[in-house]
């Protein structure tokens, strides 16, 4: 009886993202002095910060039985198929549309709301591509990696000198995660990805931007962009494949392996 992906792996993220998200909100309104913005002793607090460390644990247990290799994007995860199309598509334009409405006008936030919405093309490009049967390229990747790399600056660059840290570990943390992920996914496309790491990356990026929405209720774009990242990865997770495909042979090595026996019949 085949599991069904979106139950054992799409659900379960999303189940621990709502409850980080609760958790996030509850310090947010509970763990900090209201005049100061000093971190106070928080009972969701560190409920929060001991089920992000449990989360860890858990996905890298589980991403340790994933073979370490460098794995080829068919070989690991499925084309896009139609179910996956509609959800990607939101989290696409979702990313498009928080690149643009990320506050400012320096060249951080233009070079963010350019790849946000280069990024949303790249993507839907990248689901046609595998919808054709065509070689999965990493170029249709490459704005959404930059995107997210462009975002990490974005939360963290604001919060650069501030003492406290519990109030933006958990945003830096989760658009760190993000961008991890894309990496890894577009290293796949480029024969370069280990499966491992982007199932682990994305496991914990899923949830923890969920959660990072609770920081972001005075920023559209922050929070459309956290939005999106955990739609989007969620659809290429559920594209991964239950049995992996045996990698093909590198060219030089069957040249090699050919190699003595047409010298052999030669000589024959």
């Amino acid at each position: 009886m085949m599991k069904n992906p979106i139950c054992t792996r799409g659900l379960r993220l999303w189940v621990q993202g709502l409850l980080l998200l609760t958790l996030r909100w509850l310090q947010l309104k509970t763990g900090f002095d209201q005049k100061t913005g000093l971190a106070l002793r928080s009972f969701p607090g560190l409920v929060l910060a001991a089920a992000i460390l449990l989360c860890g644990a858990l996905e890298l247990f589980l991403a340790l039985g994933i073979p370490k290799t460098a794995r080829t994007y068919l070989n690991c995860l499925e084309p896009v198929d139609q179910r996956h199309l509609a959800p990607l598509a939101a989290g696409s334009l979702l990313l498009c549309a928080g690149g643009v409405l990320l506050p400012g006008w320096g060249t951080l936030a233009i070079a963010a709301a350019v790849a946000g919405a280069a990024s949303a093309l790249g993507l839907i490009f990248f689901a046609r591509l595998l919808r054709q049967s065509a070689e999965p390229r990493a170029l249709p990747l490459l704005p959404a990696m930059v995107f997210s790399v462009l975002f990490v600056l974005v939360v963290y660059l604001p919060e650069e000198s501030n003492p406290v840290l519990e109030r933006y570990y958990l945003p830096v943390l989760a658009a760190s995660m993000a961008a991890c992920a894309f990496y890894q996914l577009a290293g796949l496309a480029c024969r370069e990805g280990r499966l491992r790491w982007f199932v682990f990356f994305g496991n914990l990026a899923v949830p923890l931007c969920l959660a990072a929405m609770a920081d972001c209720a005075e920023d559209w774009g922050r929070m459309l962009s956290f939005f999106g990242f955990a739609l989007v990865l969620t659809v290429f997770l559920l594209t991964r494949r239950d049995t992996l495909l045996p990698e093909p042979e590198p060219e030089e090595e069957k040249n090699e392996e050919k190699g003595p026996g047409s010298a052999a019949q030669t000589q024959g």
